[in-house]
């Protein structure tokens, strides 16, 4: 009876963990250009619903130095952005990468695609701009009027 009840719990305590709302955490391991994390060494992702310059912006290096300083070697929380909540319909870019929103600090409270709105140094992405992240567009909106980051001189 007692094999019985240890069989039953684990699978619910498995669940518990990885229900929608946890993410999964992982190191990060590189920081690329353009918005591309690296996340313990096999899974490279896309922030989703942003598009991040690039090194060759001339804002490219301050971004990509925050973006690393704010992560690189740090486990995060990671939230792949899914059709119908299952691992076959993680919604990929054009160039095949998946899309992720990344939580990391104490508790996992630091939202890094928020931050990186407010701080004026990423836009949204129209086209890979989920329904559920719709609230982005505020904050580009906030960061435009605060002339914040890519939006200034």
């Amino acid at each position: 009876m007692k094999v019985c009840i240890k069989l039953l719990v684990l699978p619910l305590l498995l669940f518990a963990f990885t229900a929608p709302g946890y993410g999964n955490t992982r190191v990060v391991d590189d920081v690329q250009s353009g918005g591309i994390i690296v996340l313990g060494n096999d899974f490279s992702a896309r922030l989703t619903g942003l598009e991040v310059p690039g090194m060759d912006h001339r804002m490219g290096l301050e971004i990509w130095d925050f973006i690393k300083r704010a992560v690189h070697g740090k486990t995060v929380q990671v939230f792949t952005w899914t059709t119908d909540n299952t691992a076959g319909s993680i919604v990929h870019d054009d160039d095949g990468y998946p899309f992720v929103e990344i939580q990391y600090g104490v508790d996992f409270t630091n939202n890094l695609n928020e931050l990186l709105l407010r701080k004026g140094y990423a836009r949204i992405d129209e086209h890979y701009l989920p329904d559920h992240l719709q609230h982005y567009k505020d904050i580009e909106k906030e960061a435009r009027t605060n002339k914040a980051g890519i939006w200034g001189k």
